[in-house]
């Protein structure tokens, strides 16, 4: 399988609150905008044969949901062969930058392998969400990935996994400032493959994630850099997507746990997983709480203490994306299944999957709640939950006939047998829509 013989890609192939009572009478999604990105170049199955679809051009998708309609695109040049963090929103939702991990194909480019690696990041006025503007360009020395703005909005990181670093951009007056890379740390032995990048809650802190070394590692910021934070954390295979719970306490991931040149006819047989790491804030090796732990006198605490408190499987299938409920109460998985694969292979289904885990924010435990079958939804990569968690809105890649994405909404209600019911007409996308963000 040739895609799969790609290191990057084998990496990313297998790329009112929420309801905890009824009184939630919502009806529709509760936000100003979504914002969807699309890949024009591939298809789902082009993870498994490598073959390109026909060319259509990148784009960002910005939908209203109020009015269950587009209103406006742009061409941004984009890839779906990574992990879904390839955009971020500033916090006052006026700006996204968007990052081109593979470039654009050429016009008679056949297969994955023909695309160049990636090299610029695309920043983007959203001011007038009806006539969003490209208004900066700016070529980065290697491929970028995963992007995250700062809690201040003041700066963005992104990450380069084939160079194993990280990149800070000042972000001010409505501009990218100068680059400044960080090394991800040299202790860490073999290949890395740096593939997410998330800041922690208060800004002072943050973390990625090492797909090739299955890690996570936390950094605090200081004096406008990135010094490692307490020892680097193991993981499953192929650790990828991470998001911090709203308080800074934990920071929650997903494995696809697949190892080497992946298989993508044992889908059957992986069980992706999450894993929830405590996030220890404190570098004081005295603390109550450390020397309870202590047998012997001659024991010493070490000085920064993560550690890991769930580990659950997410379901048979690649679940490369999930979302965390407004309130912390509840995590949804989105699963692949099989969905992605040719027509001609065994055992292809036209269904994914939500698998939905009930979340103790004080322990940091996920409890499995129940599984919500998508009936024609093909490779899921993006997923939102509402402004007050009371839906949930979804991409479909492409469909199963026609070329074309969508968009398709969900209402969420825990309290239920099937937590999430779909509402309404799917909005049409164009193909190769891989990763949601919103604008409350």
């Amino acid at each position: 399988m040739k895609v799969n013989r790609n290191a990057f890609v084998s990496v990313v192939a297998l790329t009112s609150v929420a309801a905890t009572n009824t009184t939630i009478q919502a009806s529709e999604f509760n936000g100003k905008a979504i914002l969807a990105i699309s890949d024009g170049a591939m298809l789902a199955s082009g993870y498994i044969d490598g073959k390109l679809g026909t060319r259509k051009p990148d784009r960002l998708t910005i939908v209203s949901p109020k009015h269950k309609k587009v209103i406006s695109s742009l061409s941004v040049s984009n890839s779906v062969g990574t992990w879904p963090n390839i955009m971020a929103i500033s916090p006052d939702g006026k700006f996204a930058v968007v990052t081109e991990p593979w470039g654009q194909p050429t016009k008679d480019a056949k297969e994955f392998k023909e695309i160049p690696k990636g090299k610029s990041l695309s920043l983007i006025d959203l001011s007038d969400l009806t006539n969003p503007k490209l208004i900066q360009t700016i070529e980065s020395p290697f491929a970028p990935s995963a992007v995250d703005f700062h809690p201040d909005g003041n700066l963005i990181a992104v990450t380069f996994p084939f160079k194993n670093q990280l990149g800070l951009y000042p972000f001010q007056n409505g501009k990218l400032g100068k680059l400044t890379t960080v090394a991800v740390d040299e202790n860490i032995s073999g290949k890395k493959l740096p593939l997410e990048f998330k800041w922690h809650p208060s800004g002072k802190f943050a973390a990625i994630t090492l797909a090739a070394s299955n890690r996570v590692v936390f950094y605090a910021y200081e004096n406008k850099n990135l010094k490692q934070w307490g020892d680097p954390m193991v993981t499953a295979p192929l650790p990828g997507k991470g998001q911090w719970t709203k308080d800074g306490k934990h920071f929650m991931i997903t494995t696809i746990t697949a190892t080497g040149d992946l298989n993508q006819n044992n889908y059957r047989h992986n069980t992706s997983l999450f894993a929830v790491f405590q996030f220890d804030q404190d570098d004081k090796p005295n603390s109550p709480k450390r020397r309870a732990n202590d047998r012997k006198t001659t024991y010493k605490s070490l000085p920064i203490q993560h550690s890991r408190v769930s580990q659950v499987p997410n379901g048979m299938g690649y679940v490369e994306n999930f979302a965390i409920s407004p309130d912390g109460k509840w995590v949804v998985g989105l699963n692949m299944v099989a969905s992605w694969l040719p027509k001609s292979y065994t055992g292809r289904t036209t269904y994914s999957e939500l698998t939905l885990f009930a979340f103790d924010q004080e322990n940091g435990t996920l409890t499995p709640h129940s599984k919500t079958k998508l009936d024609s939804i093909f490779l899921p990569q993006g997923i939102v939950f509402d402004k007050d968690g009371s839906h949930i809105a979804v991409t479909s890649f492409q469909h199963d006939k026609k070329q074309g994405g969508s968009l398709n909404f969900y209402k969420f209600s825990p309290t239920k047998k099937l937590p999430f019911e779909k509402e309404g007409a799917a909005i049409p996308l164009p193909r190769g829509a891989h990763f949601l963000s919103k604008i409350n």
